[in-house]
């Protein structure tokens, strides 16, 4: 189950799932057509801008020698110009034909969603949106139901903040459908489960919401107001929103090829697919043209003479519209925010079945840096190069916060299990939030330990900031707490995903307890039937049948423990062909068989009556069948509690 939900993790296209542990760390219009390479205007790079091309240069053939990358793409703009955009590696391993930094796209993931958020600023700043008012206003064939006695608006969907679950559903669109993005959202409409503003949890799903928002307002398609108002005007001919499959025969050649690498070798990876929610994380683009993007946004607005929202409309984009966690890691208006070595950072990441992306962008130094990769076997790359580009580039060193002796006191009002917020709640698919779990623990030397994936991580109070904490690479943790002051939840270093304290409802563990004492009281009542065997046991007819109807419970007992193994192996694996189908047998299976115990459990419950008054058995037999009963009783109820049996599924 880990491996999946690591697997969902990546698919979400999440900045770094894990970057609490790092640095912190979007239907008529025609494609737009790569076009021949254009020069880029000639300069003379100064002395640091060689030094730094060439720090890039020995990082990324560190990269590629030590984790098997057959193609990177980068490109560095620094004090308003482009200092350098370049790929290296093969575009096609078996082609051997070179990639390229003006001509070779990469899928960018939730990058893709910085293009999303700057169409909704852009009509903020024509007065056709309020990122204040209920997003129902501008919905048109759809509304969001009523919740919490609050609205949804914008700034909620921008910090993703609207409260929402999360929704495997988003993946299981075929890029080559005819569904519309209003008919998918309505299809797949999450459940919301928090107050908007209570929690931060990454939602893909409230992301193409406000694309049709903008679809709403501006009355035109998202891919039509993408190429006519953004991409057009910024001359990024060489990015497309386009799936692979609905691209040109040109872009389809200019596409990196994403590959997986398997027993050594590269190979063609499936790519993964989310139809009409494309203006999520379905852009394709190059190195040279997200330099132009980057340039726009370090420029206000505006790159190169070419302006499309104004100063102060960049401004507000830049700044958060929640101030509860200050200093640490948050969203401001879609773009994840942070501050690293002292100095701000603005940025988004992106992950696909195929490729990895990381854009940092750092005003204060005029810097920004795009990175992206065509394989998923290792994202250290793109979450460290935009760090490390900031570590070359300041003379300050880096100063974490150290143990406090003074806080070992405090530290077990932190320690316990999270449960990560970014989980379905209503659907089978929170089976899978049984393993998103992060464990805080105390150290003796005034700190904590989180712990997550197998992966742990160390961090120190930091000074004058409550409830925050930074480990040694300066990313930061924040706890909150409820109106009694009792510490209820985290945000990780990545400012996009929460987590909160495990309660007795909702620990995880009572799953594989009371599974595990199914599976005890089931072997053994088949041990007993066959000590049984030829022996010449008292028992009336009565408690010959329940005794047979014992043997059957546990038979079924031990195929849901096989359904559920099967599901395991299943979707540890599954990849972007799977999703498409999903769910598979293997679900289907679980669910069935789940159905199963729970009749059972019921026909068993109802036994316990003869069992101890007509059944002819003695004591210790009559007991053992009732703790098996109990123990069928507590696994039904886990059951259902856990969504496999009477919930719908993504």
């Amino acid at each position: 189950m880990r491996l999946f939900l690591a697997f969902l993790l990546m698919l979400a296209a999440t900045p770094g799932a894990q970057a609490w542990a790092q640095m912190p760390p979007p239907p008529d219009a025609a494609p737009s057509t790569p076009v021949d390479e254009v020069a880029l205007p000639a300069f003379e790079p100064t002395r640091e801008e060689a030094v730094l091309e060439g720090y890039v240069d020995g990082v990324i053939a560190a990269h590629m020698r030590e984790h098997d990358a057959p193609a990177v793409t980068v490109s560095v703009v620094r004090n308003g110009k482009i200092v350098f955009a370049k790929a290296y590696g093969e575009n096609d391993v078996d082609a051997r034909t070179p990639a390229s930094g003006q001509d070779t796209m990469f899928r960018i993931g939730s990058v893709s969603k910085t293009f999303t958020w700057t169409a909704v600023m852009m009509l903020q700043e024509r007065g056709l949106i309020d990122l204040d008012a209920d997003v129902n206003v501008y919905l048109k064939d759809m509304q969001l139901p009523d919740a919490f006695d609050a609205p949804v608006t914008m700034n909620d969907l921008m910090a993703h903040r609207a409260g929402f679950e999360d929704t495997l559903a988003v993946f299981t669109y075929p890029d080559d459908g005819d569904v519309t993005l209003t008919d998918a959202l309505k299809e797949t409409m999450p459940k919301r489960v928090y107050a908007p503003g209570a929690r931060t949890s990454y939602s893909n799903w409230g992301s193409a919401l406000a694309a049709k928002i903008v679809e709403d307002v501006s009355g035109l398609s998202f891919r039509e107001f993408l190429e006519t108002e953004i991409l057009k005007p910024l001359a990024m001919t060489h990015t497309t929103i386009a799936a692979p499959a609905q691209m040109s025969e040109a872009e389809r050649a200019s596409l990196a090829t994403g590959y997986d690498v398997k027993a050594g070798a590269f190979e063609p990876a499936e790519l993964m697919q989310i139809g009409p929610f494309a203006p999520a994380g379905a852009i394709a683009s190059t190195a040279d043209d997200m330099a132009h993007w980057m340039l726009f946004h370090l420029g206000g607005g505006e790159d190169d003479g070419v302006r499309l929202m104004r100063a102060d409309t960049h401004e507000l984009m830049w700044t958060r519209a929640f101030d509860d966690r200050v200093a640490g890691a948050d969203l401001a208006h879609g773009f994840m925010t942070n501050v690293y070595r002292g100095v701000e950072t603005f940025g988004h990441g992106g992950a696909t079945t195929a490729y990895y992306t990381y854009m940092t962008l750092v005003p204060e130094l005029e810097l920004g840096v795009f990175v992206s990769q065509s394989t998923t076997n290792d994202r250290n790359l793109v979450s460290d190069l935009g760090p490390l580009v900031i570590d070359h580039l300041l003379d300050r060193p880096l100063t974490p916060a150290h143990d406090d002796p003074n806080f070992k006191e405090r530290a077990a009002a932190f320690a316990g299990n999270y449960l990560n917020n970014r989980r379905s709640f209503s659907l089978f698919e929170k089976l899978f939030a049984s393993s998103a779990r992060a464990s805080v623990a105390a150290t003796e030397d005034g700190g904590l330990t989180v712990t997550e994936g197998g992966k742990s991580q160390h961090f120190a109070p930091l000074p004058g900031a409550a409830d925050t904490f930074e480990n040694r690479k300066g990313a930061r943790i924040i706890f909150g707490r409820d109106e009694k002051g009792r510490v209820t939840h985290f945000t990780d270093g990545s400012g996009v995903h929460s987590y909160d304290r495990e309660t007795v409802a909702s620990n995880p563990d009572y799953l594989s307890l009371t599974l595990g004492i199914a599976l005890f009281f089931a072997a053994t009542t088949l041990i007993g039937a066959w000590r049984r065997q030829g022996r010449d046991v008292a028992q009336t007819g009565a408690g010959g049948l329940i005794g047979v109807g014992a043997m059957a419970a546990a038979v079924v007992t031990f195929v849901f423990v096989g359904a559920m193994l099967w599901v395991l192996a299943d979707l540890s694996n599954l990849g972007a062909a799977g999703l498409q189908a999903y769910p598979p047998a293997s679900v289907v299976s679980l669910r069935l068989a789940g159905l199963v115990v729970f009749a059972v459990a019921l026909v068993g419950l109802v036994s316990l009556w003869p069992a101890w008054r007509a059944s002819g058995w003695g004591v210790f037999r009559k007991l053992h069948h009732t703790a098996f009963v109990i123990a069928l009783a507590g696994l039904t109820l886990t059951l259902v509690f856990w969504n496999v049996i009477f919930a719908g599924t993504a």
